[in-house]
């Protein structure tokens, strides 16, 4: 059976601030070599990671996303914090996230995740996060250092995204980082 690598995500736009907080970031841990920075080009909010996925099904979910999606009226986000996931121990990903975090963007996940859960993508147990991964870490030579900068980067809007539509990917991994093709845009409202 032929699959695709599929996940349906928020495009969000790079403006000039999340460029720059990386390029602070790659400077200021330019010793640590196994970081992995996010392309701005990649930068998503992902609603659901389907994963490896029938090409049969793709049909039917951007039928139900195009449902769905009718439902929703757009709105926008702020990503102005971050935040970590793993622990201060052993920090994984950096992430940007919301303070305000819109009671839209949860009203469409839940929708979304009860389309899934009747084509048979069964919802994650874990709570959903609204976040931008801005690096992956694998290791840290100097973890203090890292949590050192961690904690000063700046709070302000790093990204503004004015969500008017969800987006259907295929995702393909290589060496030197995924790769992401459009297979469907779906407009909200």
């Amino acid at each position: 059976m032929k699959t695709k690598r599929t996940f349906l995500a928020i495009r969000v736009p790079c403006s000039t601030e999340f460029p720059e907080l990386v390029e602070k970031l790659k400077k200021n841990l330019r010793h640590e070599n196994y970081i992995n920075y996010c392309r701005p080009e990649n930068i998503h909010l992902t609603l659901k990671f389907l994963g490896s996925t029938p090409i049969d099904d793709i049909p039917n979910i951007i039928e139900a996303c195009q449902k769905v999606a009718k439902r929703h009226q757009p709105f926008t986000m702020d990503f102005d914090r971050t935040g970590l996931f793993g622990s201060n121990r052993v920090p994984r990903v950096l992430w940007l996230g919301m303070n305000d975090q819109p009671q839209a963007l949860f009203d469409l996940e839940n929708d979304l995740l009860d389309a899934f859960d009747d084509l048979g993508y069964l919802r994650d147990r874990q709570n959903f996060v609204p976040h931008l991964t801005v690096c992956r870490i694998k290791s840290l030579v100097d973890k203090q250092l890292f949590l050192k900068i961690y904690n000063n980067i700046e709070p302000k809007t790093y990204l503004h995204a004015e969500v008017k539509e969800l987006v259907y990917y295929q995702s393909f991994l290589q060496p030197t980082g995924p790769f992401y093709k459009v297979l469907k845009k779906i407009p909200l409202g």
